[in-house]
């Protein structure tokens, strides 16, 4: 085989699903445990579809059984998380890869996936690793659920290795930003600097005489949160995400739902609210996820109230404290946590000083691996006067 062929790529074989974010596509994984949607979409390293002809040739190593250590931790504190994957499983015979995909060729395995881990933690992406299947299972701080996995290609293409990522839940006007960046950091390019806010919508200009009115919008999500199922449920929430965030809905607005949510305790959906920040959800994936949309809104809330309630706030400090020591297998979440308690340190200055050591802690786990995490509760230790 020549240099030049060498450099090329497998011809084009599949063209996945529809750049619109909005198709499905149902060549699903083999794996058991993941036979929830896998949402197609997404867009290639250069904006076009990218993918490769599985290759006739000898049988590549068989796939192993999950691994129990799911995340590979550095046992040095200092050093940075960094996924080492020392080879790759072949690509399965007619298996069609997503337009989200690139062949890097000539280079090893451990390469690629170290350049993929810090590409990760750049842009603050939870993830955790399997070695036995080459796949890196991610959320991004938008909440967006995906995989990355590493193949390595067949016959004449095994001199490379196939990075591919698939959109399994969600979606986010910054997620092309994200999956660009992961492809061009495994092809060894320079990958785009994570945007620092995300995009929204221009505001509309606003009377001097405007005052919302917040009871419509909460009945609106109190109906929707009266619906069973996971999906009336999600969609409740991540409606009162927007109407509680000032960039998207304006300070007025933002302000007059986020100050009846935390002051009414005749309120409905601050009651539920609560109840779902207060709990602990531990094997139901979708109450977790219930769970990180409730704190996305606290931290939403705080950061326009004047005031919180006491009683509130003892129910709350136990519990930052707690997801803060979990910084370790839940590092977005530790995120928000930090997030509400910067807000919480405002309100209540003398009891400041109990959050400490919980954030020194989990911005270690920040700076090892979660770069979001690690800027967030330096600026709580700033506040507190421990940096």
């Amino acid at each position: 085989m020549s240099r030049e062929d060498n450099k090329k790529a497998p011809p084009a074989f599949h063209q996945g699903s529809n750049m619109d974010g909005v198709g499905i596509s149902f060549h699903m994984d083999e794996d058991i445990e993941e036979t929830t949607r896998r949402v197609g979409g997404g867009f290639g390293a250069n904006g076009a579809g990218i993918s490769f002809e599985p290759m006739i040739g000898p049988s590549g190593p068989q796939v192993g059984a999950f691994s129990t250590a799911d995340v590979k931790l550095s046992t040095n504190k200092s050093a940075k998380f960094q996924w080492l994957l020392s080879d790759a499983p072949t690509l399965p015979e007619f298996h069609p890869l997503e337009r989200t995909a690139v062949f890097v060729p000539n280079t090893d395995a451990s390469v690629v996936s170290g350049r993929i881990s810090d590409v990760l933690r750049d842009r603050s992406i939870e993830a955790s690793f399997d070695d036995s299947k080459g796949r890196a299972r991610c959320v991004s701080a938008d909440g967006v659920d995906f995989r990355v996995r590493l193949y390595r290609g067949r016959g004449q293409y095994a001199h490379g290795i196939i990075v591919e990522v698939q959109r399994r839940f969600g979606t986010s006007i910054n997620f092309h930003n994200d999956t660009k960046a992961i492809l061009d950091s495994a092809e060894g390019k320079t990958p785009s600097a994570p945007l620092i806010k995300p995009n929204n919508l221009p505001l509309g200009p606003q009377d001097d005489n405007y005052s919302p009115s917040a009871g419509s919008s909460l009945g609106m999500v109190a109906r929707m949160l009266n619906f069973p199922g996971y999906d009336a449920q999600y969609l409740a929430l991540q409606t009162l995400t927007s109407l509680t965030d000032p960039a998207k809905m304006g300070m007025a607005t933002a302000k007059s739902v986020s100050i009846e949510l935390i002051s009414s305790t005749s309120n409905d959906v601050g009651n539920k609210l609560l109840m779902l920040i207060l709990s602990s959800p531990k094997n139901q994936e979708e109450s977790f996820d219930l769970r990180v949309m409730a704190m996305n809104i606290l931290a939403n809330v705080l950061q326009v109230v004047p005031e919180v309630p006491e009683a509130i706030q003892e129910k709350l400090r136990p519990v930052m404290k707690q997801d803060l020591r979990k910084a370790e297998s839940n590092p977005r979440l530790a995120t928000i946590a930090a997030r509400c308690i910067e807000h919480l340190i405002k309100n209540d200055c003398s009891s400041s000083d109990i959050y400490a050591d919980a954030l020194e802690s989990a911005f270690q786990v920040g700076a090892n691996r979660h770069a979001g995490l690690m800027r967030q509760t330096e600026r709580c230790l700033q506040k507190i006067g421990a940096r």
